[in-house]
């Protein structure tokens, strides 16, 4: 009889062990998913947000695919602001601190300035270029350059500008590429000597007679 009740007593707890282990999975299997879960919704915030300081803010969405071209582009950032002649923090050729606004549009849709242009994380501060952005509202800093152009700062940026291109759209079929400054047409584009306090639209489409505004 006692044999019959140990085998009974070793069952039930192999029994119960077998059902702790499958709790324990279980509960392991729900954590797992709910951290999955977690890091799905902070990478689709980080995409926002990351969309979000590309807008720059009004003008409805960001014309599909012109993302990536309007980055702020750290490769080959030191090439292009050395064959702009656009000088460092570190060795200004002027004493000076002036900040002209640019906004940028294509087809009625703003595209934004991004934060940090001419400014790669990797390298020593020094290294940062006289002209830069510290925000994503399209605030130009000239820090020491000195009689800069607009065309020297689209150099820095890494895209191209010129008064038949903006980016990787080309004129053609109607569509155009215009330019204000301070509310009137302009036709300096590149050349464009960069003021303090000036307000430069660039829009690219079909030509329009006043600037495309939020």
């Amino acid at each position: 009889m006692s044999s019959r009740v140990s085998e009974k007593q070793r069952r039930r707890a192999e029994r119960e062990a077998r059902e702790r282990e499958v709790a324990a999975r279980e509960r392991r299997s729900r954590r797992l998913r709910a951290a999955g879960t977690a890091a799905l919704a902070v990478v689709a915030v980080a995409a926002v947000a990351a969309l979000a300081s590309t807008r720059g803010g009004g003008g409805g969405e960001v014309p599909k695919g012109s993302e990536g071209a309007f980055g702020a582009h750290y490769a080959g950032l030191e090439q292009r602001r050395t064959r702009a002649g656009v000088s460092t923090m570190s060795s200004p050729t002027a004493s000076l601190h002036i900040h002209p606004q640019l906004s940028v549009w294509v087809d009625g849709k703003r595209v934004g300035v991004p934060a940090n242009i001419g400014i790669d994380p990797r390298r020593p501060p020094g290294d940062m270029a006289s002209l830069h952005t510290h925000t994503p509202d399209g605030v130009i800093h000239d820090e020491g350059q000195g009689n800069a152009t607009l065309g020297q700062f689209f150099a820095v940026w890494g895209v191209p500008f010129s008064r038949d291109r903006l980016g990787p759209y080309r004129a053609s079929g109607g569509r155009a590429v215009q330019m204000w400054v301070d509310g009137q047409p302009s036709r300096a584009f590149r050349a464009l000597k960069l003021r303090d306090k000036q307000r430069i639209v660039v829009s690219f489409g079909r030509p329009a007679g006043r600037p495309p505004v939020s």
